[in-house]
């Protein structure tokens, strides 16, 4: 996880500039069903975010591909990124995970 970085334009964000930027986009659907993900975010700190998250994901998936055990990798629970919109991403990335988790635990 320790590899993903944002971009140096987006290093010294508040975290309530990056809060603003995604309600605002948000507040673009009614409701969490409605969002769709194909219209593309005209702030740049959305699509940094998006990016970020998706970044997130992909090495989650690697991590995952290669634990041949099946166990959620350590990794992901320590890893505390330094960077405001790094850790923003990083949260929303992990309750992502955790509603994951708690899904499928329902349906064992």
């Amino acid at each position: 996880m320790k590899s993903i970085k944002t971009t140096p334009e987006f290093m010294n964000l508040e975290e309530n500039e990056i809060i603003e930027a995604l309600d605002a986009f948000e507040n673009l659907f009614s409701d969490d069903d409605d969002v769709d993900p194909s219209i593309e975010p005209e702030n740049p700190i959305v699509s940094e975010v998006a990016r970020l998250i998706n970044e997130y994901t992909n090495r989650f998936d690697e991590l995952l591909a290669n634990n041949e055990d099946g166990e959620l990798p350590e990794e992901i629970f320590e890893y505390e990124p330094e960077i405001v919109i790094e850790r923003v991403a990083y949260e929303i990335f992990m309750d992502a995970v955790h509603d994951s988790m708690q899904d499928a635990d329902e349906y064992e």
